[in-house]
């Protein structure tokens, strides 16, 4: 009996912990789809993207190692910019962005870094660098972000899938910016299909 209730107990607790994890469609919309899931320990939520464009795996690549023209579409008030290429395969990247009263300003670091994993399939892996740069006055320094971009070539077509968790730091309620989940990469995969236009 004992031995039972141990057993039990185990199923439970996995049983618990997977659906705190399960990822729920929030949004299907124009062939891009938005999941999110809770994260144990967090009162935030990460996200995860997909969709299939239909370009080159190339092309899509060039697109996400361009900040100025992928943040343009996303961040409507702030900064963005390339910092610099600290490696063959690795880059820095800015972005700050401008929040109204009270809250203040974010700005974050994001190393990203470029791995072919075989020959029809490429992984950008994203991960904040919060000391590369000198902090700004009035401005709060993200100092957690984990994810990625996964490219894949799925017969001339590109399969963009990305997942993302990110902890805004400071005094924005938890579900104000769970809210943004949807809203902030659905805005980035619509303009990331603009380069369907750019091919045809």
């Amino acid at each position: 009996m004992k031995n039972f209730c141990a057993s039990l107990l185990f199923l439970l607790c996995f049983t618990s912990s997977y659906c705190q994890n399960h990822w729920q469609l929030k949004k299907d919309t124009n062939g891009i789809k938005i999941y999110i899931r809770s994260i144990p320990d967090s009162n935030f939520n990460e996200y995860k993207a997909n969709t299939t464009l239909n370009t080159s795996l190339h092309t899509v690549l060039q697109e996400l190692l361009s900040a100025p023209k992928y943040n343009a579409n996303t961040a409507k008030s702030g900064v963005s910019y390339y910092v610099k290429q600290i490696a063959e395969n690795q880059h820095l990247f800015y972005v700050k962005k401008d929040l109204p009263w009270p809250l203040k300003d974010r700005d974050i670091i994001t190393l990203l870094t470029v791995k072919t994993l075989d020959d029809n399939s490429t992984k950008l892996t994203l991960e904040a660098l919060p000391t590369a740069l000198s902090e700004h006055k009035n401005t709060v320094r993200i100092k957690t972000l984990m994810g990625y971009w996964l490219l894949e070539n799925q017969n001339n077509k590109t399969k963009i899938t990305q997942q993302l968790f990110l902890n805004p730091e400071g005094t924005i309620p938890p579900f104000v910016s769970n809210l943004l989940l949807v809203k902030g990469p659905f805005n980035t995969f619509l303009a990331l299909k603009k380069l369907e236009k750019q091919n045809t």
